[in-house]
């Protein structure tokens, strides 16, 4: 092992090397980082998270109690393995938020995906944002992106990091840029064909629906779509790319790291990941090596993150990728360990079909959603228990209402067709068949065939 001098001084050097690289022409970028040796990657790595580790000991009151309660002494800790049976989750942002908020910060975001009420908050700076730009901006551009495009982006811009993600990336490959934020599906398509863009950014489900009316209309040539913030079918990508005639690809990024932790290239075989800014590990992994993702940010002093649980299901891919890329992998998502779904209506958890509940007469206390696929659309199924089956209609009368006032996105979303909605009465005392009901079960890696015989309306 390298003397801690060393590492320091390596880290300091390549550093620079890497700052300067991500301000090349990407592809003499991505040449410069590939020809980093691995030792030379570790060793900024041990030197950015031991950097992390002070920070966070001398700033952070939840960091400095974690760490004493369980006895751990930071000189011997050079990995965020090494730190046991400690780890940061969604609940400590939203219980202790203060104790996370090291630095000044002039930029925030709230998260769209949890399983409580209450979002988490994320703070930044404008330089760790530049820093994580420019490494997002070269990997866009490996897909193909150039300054010559026209990119319209459809990311919703209420409290999201989506749209600063992409909005930050662009800058450093200067190409034109509209921001449309998350509007109709239809009224995005009219106003885009004035633009005619070679590159389009979107939720899945929303380029689903995007695509279906191009389809029954006209598209035009584009480079390719890159969708983010829920998962997808390789079905219904399929079906996407044989309208557009173009590749549609996944990133993969929380509000927490700033969007992009991870993209796919054209092989699209998971998430090529990025080690310059984190370090990744799978907590409890079966015997496939599936698990939570975990990671620990290397370049944040505003709001570092160690060990943070992602609650997403996955492994982590250490074979190189047939694209060549040195960049290793991080699987693609399988499932959340939290009962937070993310599909077409939003991220959605228990609490959410809890509340569209409260006030509505007939239903029992157990119920259970489940998320389905409905040909390309997501389906989202709320099985209820019901002394009389003649009721349904009524019930799902009351929930669309409750749903439209309560929940503007996921009515929104709604009204878009971006997912369909239906109740389905089950007999009272039949949900539950052992001590615990899990309320959110998303089915949609399992293949189904669904009738599509349903139509509601919300009333006048």
């Amino acid at each position: 092992m390298l003397h801690p001098i060393i590492y320091e001084m390596l880290s300091k050097i390549i550093g620079q090397v890497e700052r300067l690289a991500l301000r090349l022409e990407p592809r003499r970028a991505i040449r410069l980082l590939g020809a980093m040796p691995l030792a030379a990657m570790e060793a900024v790595q041990r030197a950015r998270f031991r950097e992390t580790l002070r920070l966070a000991a001398e700033r952070s009151p939840f960091y400095r109690e974690e760490f004493r309660n369980r006895g751990i002494d930071l000189r011997h800790v050079n990995h965020p393995s090494e730190l046991g049976d400690f780890f940061t989750t969604s609940e400590d942002l939203r219980s202790r938020p203060d104790d996370f908020l090291l630095a000044h910060a002039d930029t925030a975001f709230e998260t769209t995906g949890t399983t409580s009420p209450v979002p988490k908050r994320v703070f930044f700076s404008r330089e760790e944002i530049e820093e994580m730009a420019r490494a997002s901006a070269v990997a866009l551009s490996l897909l193909g992106l150039s300054r010559d495009d026209i990119v319209l982006s459809a990311f919703d811009c209420s409290f999201w990091v989506s749209p600063a993600v992409v909005r930050s990336a662009l800058q450093y490959i200067g190409c034109f840029h509209v921001e449309a934020g998350k509007i109709d599906p239809a009224d995005f398509y009219e106003r885009a064909s004035s633009y005619r863009p070679t590159v389009i950014f979107g939720e899945p489900s929303w380029i689903i629906r995007l695509s279906a009316i191009a389809a029954e209309r006209s598209v035009w040539p584009v480079k390719f779509l890159l969708a983010g913030g829920e998962n997808i079918s390789e079905c219904a990508r399929a079906e996407v790319e044989a309208i557009w005639n173009a590749p549609l690809y996944l990133n993969y990024g929380q509000t927490e790291s700033f969007g992009s932790m991870g993209i796919e290239c054209r092989e699209r075989q998971g998430y090529h990941r990025n080690d310059l800014h984190f370090i990744f590990e799978v907590a409890d992994p079966d015997s496939d090596g599936v698990g939570e993702l975990v990671y620990t940010t290397l370049t944040r002093e505003v709001m570092p993150l160690i060990r943070y649980r992602s609650s997403d299901l996955t492994r982590l891919i250490e074979e190189p990728c047939a694209c060549g890329l040195f960049a290793k992998r991080i699987g693609k998502i399988r499932a959340r360990v939290d009962e937070m779904v993310v599909c077409g209506m939003g991220n959605v958890g228990p609490w959410v079909f809890a509340e569209l509940l409260r006030d509505v007469k007939g239903p029992g206390a157990d119920w259970q959603a489940v998320v389905k696929h409905h040909g390309t659309l997501d389906l989202v199924e709320l099985h209820v228990e019901l002394p009389s089956f003649g009721s349904r209609r009524e019930v799902e009368r009351a929930l669309l209402l409750n749903l439209r006032e309560r929940f503007a996105d996921f009515w929104k979303n709604y009204q878009m067709k971006l997912y369909d909605f239906r109740v389905i009465p089950c007999l009272p005392g039949s949900l539950r068949n052992s001590r615990k009901l899990k309320r959110v079960v998303d089915e949609r890696l399992v293949s189904t065939t669904i009738s599509a015989d349903h139509e509601f309306a919300l009333p006048q």
